[in-house]
């Protein structure tokens, strides 16, 4: 049995005064040292003549009193040489061995992805609708620390990127031209990850401060789940809405830390995805409904927001178990059209520009995941927008007008500008149409602030997401006052920290806490969360 560290007989005398005592060597053997063993063979007893579990060889211990080139070893080297040789167990002995040779074999598949690097190249200023010009540059993709994005431009090309944008080919059976997918929305979400992630951060202005804000926002959402892997609209935090909706605050929810590039695959926040996507699921119909459970006229929101979470989530992954649960939400979404291209509180309702603008955005997302989508439902979208669509002070449509009204016979506002210019966008309008250009001015000339009077997270989450589109001098003017004062209004302490107050929103009517801080944080990811359509259409 071999001794312990602590025996003193091991150890040397540290007593003042006391040379150390070392334990004294055994004599040199006259006789030749034996022979090599063989290789052993596991679960077989050791061979004849063997040395027993413990010995040393003798060359072994003669080794101790000089190294290579002769020099005697001091009492420290021999004490430590027969310590290790004598008394480190063999299991520890193999991991060590174990655990070389695994680091060794890592750094083969390291050392050829440091070799690997992304070319990106932007073009002029005049086809990147006025942004600087830049050369091009290479991102290395093992790089983990700010020197890579400070270095990058402040435009990139995304045609560059080798995404593979193209049309995926349609299942045989389907023959309807109608139903063939355009190619500037697919892969709309594969910015939300990895280098390229980093990449449109640095790009598009985003820095670590909305970075933080992000951050600091999915934590707090992660700590309001509840057991059932819900959320709640009202509660139990301070601030919440006067009416449930649990469908849409779980969707909601969801969609926040999608944008940072969680699913119920992969992420931090892999385990809440999971939970909420199991809610979600478990309230489908077999129509594609999600939302029995809502009340009133929420729950056309509920649907809408519901479907673009799954549809999300089946576009990021690929999980074929979604499939069929997307394009259930995505068929009831076709059914549910009004005869005027929008859509309202009831199936075939007449629309408004704010039930209409979610479920383009679910039907968007469905294609960014490469599922089917009747073109005729899309185009149809056009009508209901032509209706709206106003000049200045105006009520009644007007063609060449820049702004969207919430309904038929009302006035344009900021906030439903945003969303119909955002409809047009996705539905084929060039950014640099007249009209999209008008309007982005009026959206810069309403930019983010703290003034509780022209707070609106609503109207902010559409107009960013429509500029970000946009790009060019309007996104910089936008995004110059959103990356300061957006992040300047979350709470910095507390039991609410990482969330924003909905307190004196006069638009969102009693949405609350969670909302605003869902629409906020989408607002703070939206350098990566879509990839822009400007630069993926190739204007």
């Amino acid at each position: 049995m071999s001794k312990k560290a602590s025996d003193p007989a091991l150890l040397p005398s540290l007593l003042p005064g006391q040379p150390p005592a070392v334990p004294p060597l055994p004599p040199a053997s006259s006789s030749p040292a034996p022979p090599p063993l063989a290789p052993p063979t596991y679960g077989a007893p050791p061979k004849h003549g063997a040395p027993a579990s413990g010995s040393v060889p003798q060359q072994a211990v003669n080794s101790e009193e000089s190294d290579g080139d002769g020099e005697p070893r001091t009492w420290w080297e021999r004490v430590w040489i027969r310590f290790g040789l004598r008394e480190t167990p063999s299991w520890l002995t193999s991991l060590i061995v174990h655990l070389a040779i695994i680091l060794l074999l890592a750094i083969v598949p390291i050392a050829e992805k440091i070799g690997d690097s992304i070319t990106i190249l932007s073009g002029p200023a005049s086809e990147t609708d006025g942004l600087d010009d830049v050369t091009a540059f290479e991102v290395n993709p093992s790089a983990e620390d700010s020197e890579m994005l400070e270095n990058l431009p402040e435009a990139i090309s995304l045609d560059s990127l080798n995404l593979d944008l193209a049309t995926p080919a349609l299942p045989s059976d389907v023959a309807d031209s109608s139903l063939a997918l355009d190619s500037p929305i697919l892969g709309g979400l594969k910015g939300r990850t990895g280098v390229l992630k980093e990449t449109l951060l640095k790009a598009y202005g985003g820095t670590q401060g909305t970075e933080d804000a992000v951050a600091a926002g999915l934590e707090w959402l992660a700590k309001q789940q509840r057991s059932d892997g819900s959320w709640s609209l009202v509660g139990p935090y301070k601030g919440g809405a006067t009416t449930e909706n649990k469908p849409a605050a779980t969707a909601m929810a969801m969609l926040a830390f999608l944008g940072a590039g969680n699913t119920h695959q992969a992420g931090e926040y892999q385990f809440q995805v999971k939970r909420g996507l199991d809610f979600l699921i478990a309230q489908q119909d077999e129509d594609g409904y999600f939302a029995k459970r809502a009340s009133g006229n929420q729950r056309t929101y509920a649907q809408a927001q519901c479907s673009i979470a799954i549809c999300e989530l089946y576009g990021m992954t690929g999980d074929p178990k979604l499939e069929a649960i997307a394009m259930r939400a995505i068929e009831y979404a076709q059914m549910a059209q009004a005869k005027d291209g929008g859509w309202r509180y009831n199936p075939k309702e007449p629309g408004d520009m704010s039930v209409t603008g979610w479920y383009v955005m679910a039907l968007m997302s469905a294609r960014m995941g490469g599922l089917i989508v009747d073109s005729g439902t899309l185009e149809n979208v056009h009508n209901f927008l032509d209706s709206v669509q106003r000049s200045a002070r105006g009520t009644t449509k007007d063609p060449d007008g820049e702004r969207y009204a919430y309904q038929r016979y009302s006035v344009g506002t900021p906030a439903m500008t945003a969303e119909g210019m955002l409809c047009r966008l996705y539905l084929g309008w060039s950014a640099t149409d007249k009209r999209i250009q008008e309007g982005c001015e009026l959206l810069c000339s309403n930019p983010i602030a703290q003034a509780p009077d022209r707070r609106s997270f609503y109207y902010w989450y559409y107009a960013t997401t429509a500029l970000h589109h946009v790009g060019g001098n309007y996104w910089r003017r936008w995004n110059e006052a959103m990356k300061v004062e957006l992040p300047a209004l979350q709470e910095k302490s507390g039991p609410n920290r990482g969330s924003w107050s909905a307190q004196d929103d006069p638009h969102e009517g009693g949405g609350g806490r969670l909302y605003s801080t869902c629409f906020s944080i989408y607002c703070l990811e939206t350098y990566y969360r879509h990839l822009p359509l400007n630069r993926m259409s190739g204007e």
